[in-house]
This record gives structure tokens, sequence and C-alpha cells, in this order.
């Protein structure tokens, strides 16, 4: 009892699933008939996930209203995606693509349409088309019967059996001299334009196939026309049909089919030896070129900006040679190269340029000496003493002594140098060239140095040194981050918060060198001071900053 029980469940469930499928497949197919192929303009839409072929079929059976047979051994799955509606005969269009990717074919049988496996297409019941007939708007598996006038059916059968598809069938009928051809009619479209060339009248021409190895045949195809079709225009070649010549390129095999006499065919052929050649190491259109001193990025920026070739002026002659507007310049800045496209013409010109411009630049060592100098000078007391005595190789003079704390230092020591002033303070050391400061003559810098250390009216501020190159901006900046009060806010307690900015306060300098052909320095200099002054005389400290700047 139990088990009938269950048994007419599972009966009702089958039943209304069922309805349910018909009432759905009513629904889409509502409409939908023979007149729809007439409405090619309405649009549908056609997602379908991992559906049976079968299914599909059927779907577009009700869609287009078309009879389809379809042949036990079509079986898989189907996968559209499909975002927006197409038309109906878009629609068809994608069903045959469907197949096609599937390795199926539609033929046409009366008023029905089979399904079978492509390779039983082409020995079928299959659409069957003239030369001159009108072509299917769909890529499908058909036979062209294609009368030949001139040409011969067994030269032209020879010629494109190597340039049809796998599976294309091409067979020559002396006879009548026909070709019949039964592939996709993008191919058949494809080999009707080589078959149209070449049937032309013409006195002791034959058909040649000229494979290339390294050019483009289309390419190659463009220059030999230009070149052969301008021995024609010449005034003596005139009515010469022998030096008529046809081009037509193969690009599925590089290769060029060609239709002139045995003497123009010799000519088309060693001029091809000529032109159809590797390209030899270093004549590619793409170069680098590793930098030994220049930067890649800025040197790349500078032949970018270099003028290419434009039209002729007004006169019909260019100003100046300039290179081809086909150059292409990119930086690589972790190998420090420039990568090139340009043309063999145009490399001459840029390896010139690359090798004025990465060269070695000169560079300049700059030692700094930044001070403050206080113009309110004091008065002070003391008293100095000096003793000096000769050097054994001449080369300078020994002193020593302790200057007096008064607003002078040394006098001028007689018979050690005529000019000479030393600071006051503690001093010992070796005399030698003089040197200029402020109107203040010093033995040498580390003297000027020690003399301004142990003057109060002069503070030395930084002693910078610094490498730099030639035009190029050295930067030294000496300082230190100090904060400023910026806020302060107190609460009903005892309780106050402060804000602080912390400001970078010291000195930068700025310096870029240019070096002349006579190795004489100019330096354009910069130089800013930022000092913290003392703090104004409040509860809150509230410090300024003194900004000096050259």
């Amino acid at each position: 009892m139990i088990r009938n029980k269950k048994l007419l469940i599972a009966i009702l469930k089958s039943c209304f699933i069922g309805i349910v499928i018909g009432f759905l497949v009513s629904i889409c197919t509502a409409g939908t008939g023979p007149d729809l192929q007439k409405k090619s303009l309405d649009f549908v839409s056609i997602d379908f996930n991992n559906v049976d072929i079968r299914v599909f079929i059927k779907f577009m059976s009700n869609l287009t209203g078309k009879n389809f047979i379809v042949d036990n051994r079509i079986k898989g799955n189907v996968t559209i995606i499909s975002p927006q509606k197409i038309s109906i005969s878009d629609a068809y269009k994608v069903f045959e693509s469907v197949l096609d990717i599937h390795g199926f074919s539609t033929v046409q049988s009366g008023k029905v349409i089979k399904i079978i496996p492509a390779p039983n297409a082409k020995s079928d019941n299959i659409n069957t088309k003239l030369a001159t007939g009108t072509e299917l708007p769909r890529d499908q598996i058909v036979t062209r019967i294609v009368p030949l006038e001139y040409a011969s059916a067994n030269e032209l059968k020879a010629l494109l059996t190597p340039l049809i598809p796998k599976g294309s069938i091409i067979i020559s009928y002396r006879d009548t001299n026909m070709l019949i051809v039964t592939a996709t009619l993008s191919s058949i479209k494809r080999l009707l334009k080589i078959i149209n060339t070449i049937d032309i009248q013409s006195i002791g021409k034959k058909i040649s196939v000229i494979p290339i190895q390294y050019a483009d045949a289309k390419k190659l195809t463009l220059s030999l026309s230009k070149i052969f079709a301008a021995r024609i225009k010449d005034k003596k070649n005139i009515g010469d049909k022998n030096l008529i010549v046809k081009f037509v390129e193969d690009e599925r095999t590089n290769s060029i089919i060609l239709l002139a006499s045995k003497v123009e065919t010799k000519r088309v052929e060693e001029l091809i030896k000529i032109l159809d050649k590797q390209i030899p190491k270093g004549g590619e259109r793409i170069r680098v070129y590793y930098l030994e001193h220049a930067t890649a990025e800025k040197l790349a920026k500078v032949l970018q900006d270099i003028p290419v070739k434009k039209d002729k002026t007004e006169t019909g002659q260019q100003k100046i040679p300039l290179l081809s507007q086909n150059i292409r310049i990119t930086a690589d800045k972790s190998t420090n190269s420039l990568i090139i496209i340009a043309d063999k013409e145009d490399y001459p010109v840029l390896e010139e340029v690359i090798a004025k411009l990465d060269i070695p630049r000169a560079m300049v060592y700059l030692e700094c000496l930044i001070m403050e100098v206080n113009v309110n000078r004091g008065l002070t007391l003391g008293t100095e003493w000096r003793a000096a005595g000769g050097y054994n190789n001449n080369s300078g003079v020994v002193l020593g002594g302790f200057g007096g704390t008064g607003d002078s230092g040394y006098s001028n020591l007689d018979g050690i140098t005529s000019d000479a002033t030393l600071p006051k303070g503690f001093s010992i050391g070796v005399l030698g060239k003089n040197i200029s400061i402020g109107g203040l003559t010093f033995p040498s810098i580390q003297a000027v140095i020690q003399a301004f250390q142990t003057d109060k009216d002069v503070q030395i501020l930084a002693t910078p040194q610094v490498l730099t190159t030639e035009n190029e901006e050295a930067i030294i900046t000496v300082g230190k981050n100090v904060p400023y009060q910026t806020r302060s806010t107190a609460d009903s307690g005892v309780e106050t918060y402060n804000s602080f900015e912390y400001k970078d306060v010291g000195i930068t300098l700025k310096i870029t060198p240019q070096i002349s052909k006579g190795r004489l320095v100019r330096l354009n200099i910069f130089q800013e001071l930022n000092k913290s002054a003392s703090a104004n005389t409040s509860s809150t400290d509230r410090p300024t900053t003194l900004n000096r700047k050259i």
C-alpha cells in the first residue's frame, strides 16, 4: 500500500513538471512560426548555459519556423552568452556558427534543413551555386561551380589546392573547363578573388606561385605592382601586352601568385630573390642602447623633441634634414638604456646625437664656509705675546702666541710677512700662502676658521662640502625641527592642553656650477637661513624665526 502511494506521488510530480514545462515552452514559442522569418527586425534573447544541443535546435525551429532533420550523431551541450537582444536573422547566423564550432553543418534539402556532421556535408545534398549567382548570406558549406574563360581548369586546380582549407574539395572538369569547389562561402569568396584575377585573356603567359620566406607577401605585392605598373605607363611600352603582370597575394601561405610571360616571370623571380632576404643584424627596427654617462629618462625627452619630417615648405624644399615620423623612444630606468623603434635610415642620425650627449660630465667639488658676522663689536682688554722661528725647508714660518681680548688681533709680524694679521686668542701653526676675506688677510682656511671661532663677533654656522655635476643643482640643508606652540586650552580644572606645530629651521644652500671651455667656474648661489630668535616675554613661549636669503 505504501509503495503504491509513493508511486502515485511520483507520477503526479512528473505530470505537474510536464505541465509547467509545456506552459513555459508555449510562452517562449508564442507568436513564433513561419511568419517570423519575414520579421528579421524582431529581437530575441538567446542566453543558454550548458543546454543540450537538441534543445537549442528545437528552440531555433520554433523561433524561425524552419524544419530541421537532426542526425543521430548530433550530440553535445551548448553555452551562449548574449547580454543584448539580437534580430532573428542574426540569431540564425549564431545558430550556424554554434553548429560549425561543434563540427556540424546545415544542408538545405527542399523545404527541410539537414543537420549532419561537417565531413558528411561535402558529399550530401548541399547548395550548388554558379559563380555569377547570388551568394547566400550565411557562412555554410556550399558547392560552387566556377566556369573559366581563359585559364586552364587543371592548372588552376593544381594552383588552388594548397590554398583551400583542410576538408574542402576542389575538382576540375576538363571537358567544359570548369572548377567545382565545395567549401564554406568565406573560403570560396577568397578563391574567387584569385580566380577572377588570373582568368584573363593572355598570350604566352603562365601562372606561378612564389613562396615568400622572410618578407610579407602583401607588402611585397604592393611594391611589385607599383614597379611593373610604372613600366606599362612608359610611352615606349604602351600596347605591349607581354609586359602586363598580375600579382595576387595569399596571406594564408604567405606566397605571391603571379600571372606573367616567361620573360617577365623570370624578372619578377629575380627581383623577389633580392627583396626576400632576412634582415641583417643591426638592420632591425628595434634597437637598445645602454648609456654610460647620461640619464636615460632625460635623454629620451631630448630625442623625442627632435622635429620630425613634415610637409614641404612653400618653396618645395625642407629647411633641414629631419627624422621620420614613425619613431618611438622609451627609457628603461632599471638598466639606464634607451629602446628605440625607427626606420633604418634614421639610426645614423640618432646614434650620432646619442654619442655626443652620452659623455662624461665635469664635476665640481665645493668646500663652503657659512658664517654670521655681528656688526655690534664690543670693547675688551687684554695682553698679547708671540714668538716665531724659521721653518727648515723655507715653505712657511712656525709661530705661536697669545692675543689679547682687545678689538684687534696680532699686529703685523715683522720679518714673517708684510701683511699677516692674526686673530686674538692663542694661536699656533704654520704660515703659508696668504688669503684675504672681508678685507682681512689670513694664512690659510684653517687659520680663518680658528680666528672666527675665537671671535665673538663672528659665528660659524656650517662648513659643508659637496660634489656636484656641471649644470646640476646641489642642495645642502643643515638644520633642525623646532616645535611651535599653536594653541593652548584649559579645562574647568587645572589641566592645560597645548598644541604644537613643528617647522624646519636651519641653513639651506643651493649651488649650480657652470664650467666654460676655459675651465672657468661660474656659480649660481642661493642661500637661506632660518633661525629661531629668543622667545617673547610672556607666559607662553611664542618663538619667532629670523629668515635671511641671499
